[in-house]
């Protein structure tokens, strides 16, 4: 596949890399493909993970590509199915695309949908061309028109964006908006998803930077990018594989009962409180309920201020009910691969991957490989009591049998998160502040979590539900 014939370039592969691709690309049985896993430097490091449309959006916390890349390449043949339930920015997508696999990508937050939709949909020259027609007539009239800023003030999405951006700024990203309603209006869906993209992309590179950012040319400079690496990916795919992004719950799934072939998913730390808060202004101004958002996101509720324990629970049955979910909709014997770093509360090192494997074992899969590696630096995750957290673990399941509960069995999920909290509570009892790095806290404060889990385990019941 020509795909195959240019990955050493896009990966910008050196001599001693070259084994990976060759291990990737040659076939085995499946025994002989989970010991290849173990003969993978994993760190991937002076891999490029930053080529086609990998390079749209910035996101937290995401995951290289070359992850999902070894597991569709080894475990799965094309036009086969490949799901991530909580896709993010669609990195597992896009690999699916370029290695002519079929894919299903899940996500609540709508532009994480929108950004995954636009990084695995192709455009054609003469699109482009009237897209950049339409912008260039912006572009000779923005500089001039002062007379309508006030008017583009008053019609923001949300007037939160006051607060952060001056007015010209304001009314160059209101301008750019206003460009692109008018690309749907003309029936240009793709375009306008594509620009949507651009200029949340733009207003990202704003709320880092500050206002002193030429917008204008910021958000036609991306576009120009974006035209480059979609035009790039359409000489290496020429069979296009089936694609679909929901923006959906991943404890619901909005996919058959055992029609999927693989899953690599990254679920989001168990106290990503952050995470919300880095796309408010990009789903603000690109009218997105951001509140909505905020409320159902898994691992973002910052509702437990006094107890953050019972965070730990919730996050644990929101996760049990997407294991589900995932038993559910992969084939019998199937890969599911989540990709999760260890988080903290409270001084106390959560190692999630023990925690995914041990429930997963209750519906129907087994632990095939649990593998350690360094966290690349796009992918680091600050804890105010942990400092940088730097490794994670990929976690490997097989699908051996079909759950015999539903995700919205509260009873089943409530019983196996307290089996967890009290195994996690045992273990705060032999030895207290396990992430604490530098300074520590006084004993006392730390043997009060022990408390504080014994209360979390009293409220699973009600801290489990879903939250409507």
């Amino acid at each position: 596949m020509l795909y195959d014939a240019q990955q050493k370039t896009l990966f910008g592969i050196r001599n001693s890399q070259q084994g990976y691709l060759e291990l990737i690309n040659k076939k085995y049985n499946f025994q002989e493909t989970i010991k290849i896993l173990d003969k993978i430097d994993w760190d991937f490091k002076d891999f490029t993970t930053q080529y086609l449309t990998h390079t749209f959006h910035s996101y937290p916390a995401r995951f290289i590509p070359q992850i999902p890349l070894t597991f569709i390449k080894l475990f799965t043949e094309e036009k086969e199915t490949v799901l991530d339930p909580m896709c993010g920015c669609g990195t597992t997508l896009v690999e699916a695309f370029l290695n002519n696999r079929n894919s299903i990508g899940n996500d609540f937050n709508p532009l994480a949908a929108l950004i995954s939709k636009v990084k695995t949909t192709l455009i054609d020259e003469g699109e482009f061309r009237y897209f950049n027609k339409k912008l260039g007539i912006m572009k000779r009239y923005l500089d001039l028109d002062y007379r309508r800023i006030d008017e583009r003030i008053n019609n923001l999405p949300n007037r939160k964006m006051s607060k952060i951006f001056n007015r010209v700024v304001i009314s160059k990203l209101e301008a750019i908006r206003e460009t692109l309603l008018e690309v749907k209006e003309e029936g240009h869906k793709d375009l306008f998803d594509f620009g949507r993209v651009a200029l949340s992309s733009t207003i990202w590179s704003l709320v880092e930077n500050g206002n002193g950012i030429d917008v204008d040319n910021l958000f036609l400079k991306k576009v120009k990018s974006m035209q480059n690496e979609l035009k790039k990916m359409s000489k290496i795919v020429k069979n296009i594989p089936e694609v679909e992004v929901i923006c959906g719950d991943a404890r619901k799934l909005e996919v058959e009962t055992n029609s999927v072939d693989l899953i690599v998913t990254s679920p989001p730390y168990v106290n990503a409180l952050d995470y919300y808060r880095v796309h408010m202004y990009n789903m603000l101004w690109l009218g997105m309920d951001f509140d909505l958002f905020r409320k159902h996101e898994i691992g973002g509720h910052s509702h437990f201020i006094i107890n953050r324990f019972r965070l730990l629970s919730e996050y644990l049955g929101d996760m049990l009910r997407s294991m589900i979910e995932m038993n559910r909709v992969l084939k019998k014997d199937k890969l599911c691969v989540i990709v999760v770093g260890n988080s903290s509360l409270e001084y106390e090192l959560i190692e999630s991957h023990k925690f995914f494997a041990e429930m997963g074992e209750k519906i129907g899969f087994k632990p095939i490989n649990s593998i350690f590696r360094n966290i690349d630096k796009t992918r680091k995750y600050t804890s105010a009591d942990i400092g940088k957290i730097d490794d994670e673990y990929i976690l490997v399941l097989q699908k051996t049998d079909d759950t015999t509960v539903s995700a919205d069995d509260d009873n089943f999920i409530a019983e196996v998160v307290r089996e967890q909290m009290i195994r996690f509570r045992e273990q705060i009892k032999k030895v207290q502040g396990t992430s604490i790095r530098g300074r520590k806290p006084t004993k006392e404060r730390l043997l009060k979590n022990i408390d504080k889990i014994s209360e979390a385990i009293q409220t699973i019941p009600e801290d489990i539900k879903i939250k409507r």
